[in-house]
Formats: C-alpha cells, structure tokens, sequence
C-alpha cells in the first residue's frame, strides 16, 4: 500500500514539475521570437534605409502570430481534455432512469410502490 501511494506521489511531483517545464518553455518563446523578429527587422531597416518599417512590421509579425499559435495550442489542450473527461464517456442505460426518464411508463419504480 506504502507504494501506491509513493507512486502517485510521483507522479503528481512529475506532472507539477511537467507544468514548470511547458510554461518556462512558453515564456521564453514569447519573449524571443518577437525579439528575434524586431532584431531582424532592425537589420533590414538598416540595410534598406527604413528605420521604423521592418522593425515595427516583422516586430508585430511575431507578435500576432504568437498569439494565435498560443490560442490554437490552448484549443487543442482544451479538446483534448474535454475527450478525456469523465463527461465524454458513454452513459450508461441507468442513467436516464435516475433523471426520470421513462417513469411515465411505470420504468425505474422500486418494487412495492405503485405509479400514480
């Protein structure tokens, strides 16, 4: 029993841990790809003679695009969550008979009790 319940101990610090993985990984993604892009920009700007053109475009580039790939990966996570929840399984037949459904038809009533 002592290592059941070390293993899912582990596997909560494993999940925890997984968490500060991904959001670290996003932090940084944020952070550098917008940078990356003014950096570019700022290159062609000096080449092309535009100072504020390409810094300003490539800078809002990123930006855009990083939010609609964090939306997208967010929906993604979010479906995939839902398949897996406890809601997405089948219901059983019971089910319906414990919101009283088919109870007009004498259906789901305990024995001794009469329908009225």
């Amino acid at each position: 029993m002592n290592d059941k319940v070390d293993e899912t101990d582990q596997r909560h610090s494993r999940q925890t841990w997984k968490g500060f993985d991904d959001a670290f990984a996003r932090g940084i993604e944020l952070v550098a790809t917008p940078l990356l892009f003014g950096l570019g920009g700022w290159y062609l700007d000096r080449w092309a003679g535009t100072r504020p053109l390409f810094t300003s475009l490539l800078f809002l580039v990123a930006v855009v695009g990083m939010a609609a790939r964090m939306y997208y990966a967010y929906m993604a996570a979010m479906q995939e969550h839902d398949r897996a929840g406890a809601w997405a399984r089948p219901a059983q037949q019971s089910e319906g008979l414990e919101r009283g459904e088919g109870l007009e038809r004498g259906e789901g009533l305990e024995r001794g009790s009469e329908k009225r």
